[in-house]
């Protein structure tokens, strides 16, 4: 049993052929205790007086022939004992190998069906799970290199061949190699994948804001007087302000395109986006500058309104008192009226003044071709109709009074 050549074929027979060895190993150990008793019984033989059974020296021999027996077999034991174990050592690092190899095999598979998602929120889902592969791969590395560790053991020992230790090691090496770069070139694959869902991700969202913010700068609502003018213009101004701090982002899309992988960049597709994103941009800036046109514009006209009904109620005023004066005959009468016109004729350099603002306002929009100039050109024609109206009154009442005052005067001088 001890002298067997049998050394295992695979890890469990191995196991197996040891475990009966530990048994034969006991089975010797009590024989030891047994011959050390019968020796230690013999030699008291060796050692009589007197009468003697048998020669000492046969004793003394016989003892230690069965001594250098059992001393052999034990050699024997713990010699077979360390080729078992070196057996086991051996067929240990061949599973493990082999458990290397299968993982090897199963995740290349699953690299070879994994596919890079089809959206952002696929791939993101993807690139986690290769992060959790990652960490896989980095604790099977450190077991094969461990593996590894023991096959160079093996190969000092030159207990065995080392033509097969060496070519499983070699193989699995450069299965592990290979796997590594799929890894890699996988994670490549992921990471341009995702920088490009990014990047239609957030496309996506600037055409949406690009779309909503054409629908506002697009409103044909510009108010209904000066209040609702000005509140409208400065709700358009944070707009046109919002539209300006996303030029940049607009402008850093053929950027962000140019370090994208070759296969997403030169899409047709997302070079078209691209191309239609800043022409809506285009679009949305032009008609936002026009919106503040009109603003402005409806704003200046019902401005010019208010300003025109303001002029009217004074022409209003005066004209109705006016016509209602009449030219006194009295001296005293006619110098307080005369009084009257001087303050008047202030008061008219003032209107007329705010006339002509608004006779140039009018001409300002009717040569930008607002859409209400025949309206604002018929209310400049009533009012400056109704100034001239009262200008005429007022050049008649002075007229009449320069004649009542020559009256007076020459009454005075007879």
């Amino acid at each position: 049993l001890l002298v067997s050549k049998d050394l295992g074929k695979h890890l469990l027979e191995v196991e197996d052929l040891l475990q009966k060895h530990g048994l034969l190993e006991a089975d010797i150990s009590a024989q030891t205790e047994r011959v050390q008793a019968l020796n230690a019984a013999a030699l008291k033989f060796s050692e009589l007086e007197g009468y003697q059974p048998c020669d000492p020296q046969i004793i003394c021999n016989r003892v230690n022939h069965v001594q250098t027996c059992l001393e052999e077999l034990q050699e024997l034991a713990a010699k077979r004992r360390k080729e078992l174990e070196d057996s086991r050592q051996l067929w240990t690092f061949f599973q493990e190998m082999e458990e290397a190899e299968a993982w090897i095999r199963e995740k290349e598979k699953i690299l070879a069906a994994k596919s890079c998602g089809r959206d952002l929120s696929s791939v993101v889902t993807l690139t986690n799970k290769h992060k959790t592969m990652l960490g896989e791969l980095g604790n099977r590395r450190a077991l094969l290199h461990q593996t590894m560790k023991k096959g160079e053991k093996i190969l000092a020992k030159k207990s065995f061949s080392s033509v097969g230790i060496q070519e499983k090691m070699r193989e699995v090496c450069l299965r592990w190699k290979k796997l590594e770069e799929v890894t890699g070139l996988h994670q490549q694959r992921l990471e341009d994948a995702l920088n490009f869902f990014q990047f239609s991700a957030e496309t996506d969202d600037l055409v949406a804001w690009l779309q909503d913010t054409y629908r506002i700068v697009s409103s044909d609502d510009f108010g209904h007087d000066d209040y609702s003018s000005q509140a409208l213009l400065r709700k358009h101004r944070a707009v046109v302000e919002e539209v300006e701090k996303h030029r940049p982002a607009v402008l850093s899309l053929r950027k962000q395109l140019a370090l994208l992988a070759p296969d997403h960049r030169q899409g047709v597709d997302v070079q078209i986006r691209v191309v239609e994103v800043e022409q809506l941009y285009g679009e949305v800036a032009e008609v936002a500058v026009l919106r503040t046109q009109w603003l402005q514009d409806a704003l200046a006209v019902y401005r010019m309104f208010s300003e025109v009904h303001a002029c009217e109620v004074w022409v209003d005023e005066k004209e109705q008192w006016l016509e209602k004066m009449e030219v006194p005959e009295e001296l005293d009468e006619v110098e307080v009226v005369q009084h009257r016109f001087e303050s008047l004729d202030q008061e008219m350099n003032s209107v007329m003044g705010r006339i002509l603002d608004v006779n140039q306002v009018v001409q300002q929009l009717v040569e930008g071709g607002h859409p209400s100039s025949d309206e604002v050109r018929s209310c400049q024609d009533h009012l400056n109709s109704r100034w001239n109206r009262v200008v005429e009154l007022v050049e008649t009442k002075k007229s009449q009074l320069s004649s009542v005052l020559k009256i007076q005067n020459f009454l005075l001088e007879c």
